[in-house]
């Protein structure tokens, strides 16, 4: 792998390096796409007051498309914590993705496919899946060599999709002593649930919606190809195909041993993730808990303190141990 940098960069007053990987890897099979899709921005904090033998590590990720740098509020905190901090970007998001527009809506990022006849199925989930545990070892590893990270406290942190895509490489791959996350839960089959709505996905996959897709083809709506691909992906989980089956974190959770923490922040006022849902996929690991915050929806609050505001907490509480 050809690993490019470093650069400074800088989050709220906390100095870290900025560095390049790439490692190809076969997304779609369309070298134009795969190339941008397997390069990736990593960017690594480590607090100056601790020996590096002696600091933690969390290996922090976004939702799906959204920048690495969305993350950047739990730097400061983390490294005055003592802990150290590596963020990228993960595939069709920030400068990984295929159509660079840095806003966080994935039926942006898969037009380009849309428009070269590419669907975004749950086969290219699994890529995505795939790639990004591969990923975050690459990660871990680089920052063990690098900078003298070895410690065994290594714990993994997402926001909303990017719970999925670390509680994937935390039960497949055994990455992680912890697994945190925000607004989301490891549970890929119930999601979509949530995520679908009701009758739209078995709409968008049924006759019906080919037919809609096929009117829309030939008009200039094109941009609404991409919400129909996504229903329909999110019936392929909902009601699981053989790669929407390998996709979710919970068929391995019995790799998982008890040692190994997870914790949930979801919000009560969550439109897109169920408490119940989060709840019930904490239970199933041998140390889960779900917290639930009142007033807390996805990624923004109803009321009471910010989205930001109450992940700092968590991460402060849930890391105590490990300052």
């Amino acid at each position: 792998m050809a690993i490019y940098g470093a650069d400074a960069i800088t989050f709220d007053g906390a100095y870290g390096h900025r560095y390049w990987f790439d490692e190809p890897f076969t997304f779609t099979g369309i070298d134009e796409f795969d190339k941008k899709l397997s390069g990736f921005p990593v960017a690594v904090f480590v607090p100056e007051h601790r020996r590096r033998e002696e600091t933690p590590l969390i290996i922090a990720l976004q939702g799906m498309s959204a920048p690495y740098g969305w993350n950047a509020f739990i730097v400061p905190k983390l490294t005055s914590m003592g802990i150290a901090v590596a963020l990228f970007d993960t595939p069709f998001a920030g400068e990984r993705s295929l159509a660079r527009v840095f806003n966080g809506m994935v039926h942006h990022e898969i037009m380009p496919l849309v428009e070269r006849g590419v669907r975004f199925d749950t086969k290219l989930l699994l890529q995505v899946f795939r790639s990004t545990a591969l990923d975050i070892a690459r990660v871990q590893n680089f920052c063990a060599s690098q900078y003298g990270l070895t410690n065994n406290r290594v714990g993994l942190f997402g926001v909303s999709m990017g719970v999925l895509l670390g509680a994937y490489a935390f039960t497949t791959e055994g990455i992680g002593e912890r697994l945190l996350g925000a607004i989301g839960h490891a549970n890929l089959q119930a999601f979509a649930r949530t995520w679908g709505r009701l009758w739209l996905p078995e709409l968008a996959a049924s006759g019906m919606g080919r037919i809609l897709e096929t009117v829309i083809s030939r008009t200039k709506k094109r941009e609404f190809l991409p919400l129909i691909n996504l229903l329909q992906v999110a019936n392929n989980l909902k009601k699981p195909d053989e790669y929407g089956f390998a996709c979710n974190p919970m068929n391995y959770v019995d790799r998982v041993t008890p040692y190994r923490r997870i914790r949930f922040l979801v919000g009560a006022n969550d439109p897109i993730v169920n408490v119940r849902d989060a709840r019930k996929c904490a239970e199933q690991f041998p140390d889960g808990t779900c917290y639930v915050v009142p007033g807390l929806a996805h990624g923004v609050n109803k009321w009471g303190s910010s989205f930001v505001d109450h992940v700092r907490y968590f991460l402060a509480t849930q890391l105590g141990d490990w300052q």
